[in-house]
């Protein structure tokens, strides 16, 4: 019997196509959130971190820090700083699944709600209640608190796409068992 292990050449080709399609869906989300002037959710965090769940720290670091740099540009903050707690959220997702947690959509919808309610605390944090503005629990009810809340709404969206590109998209280890026909005598 011989055992056969998959191509590297396949695996490069099935990587590829992967990444292109992540890579498309990031930028089309990003289109979304620059498109408009109501209030969207941030699709970029869910996203980011759905990558990021069965990813090694090192590409679920380049991911946020991606991801983050386009919120910043999206929402107009300062770039960097979504950029940079997107990459701490990233890498803590990508290490807590790799050895404690089972991917599935419970953890992963617990895990994303806490780094978006930390994240957007920040966020109202560093950016009004500290300066003092006259104004701030009012941003804070009407688009801090919503945008937050669509946000949690679009991970049931995000989680579905990610995981079915994933799945069709990775190949598994397998070893397909042949036997050898020279030591088969009739």
């Amino acid at each position: 019997m011989d055992i056969r292990l998959i191509s590297s050449k396949r695996k490069k080709k099935f990587a590829i196509a992967r990444w292109s399609i992540f890579t498309l869906i990031i930028w089309l989300v990003f289109i979304f959130m620059t498109t408009g002037s109501y209030m969207k959710p941030n699709i970029l965090i869910p996203l980011a971190l759905c990558i990021s769940m069965s990813e090694d720290p090192l590409v679920s670091a380049v991911v946020g820090i991606l991801c983050g740099l386009l919120s910043d540009i999206a929402s107009g903050r300062l770039t960097g700083t979504t950029a940079f707690i997107l990459l701490i959220g990233c890498v803590c997702i990508s290490l807590l699944f790799t050895h404690f947690l089972r991917q599935n959509l419970l953890n992963f919808s617990v895990l994303t709600l806490g780094y978006s309610a930390i994240h957007f605390f920040l966020d109202y944090f560093f950016s009004y209640f500290i300066w003092g503005y006259d104004n701030d629990k009012i941003l804070l009810t009407r688009f801090i608190i919503p945008e937050f809340i669509f946000t949690i709404i679009s991970l049931f969206a995000v989680y579905p796409v990610i995981k079915t590109v994933r799945k069709r998209l990775t190949l598994r280890k397998r070893y397909v068992l042949e036997e050898n026909q020279a030591l088969i005598k009739d």
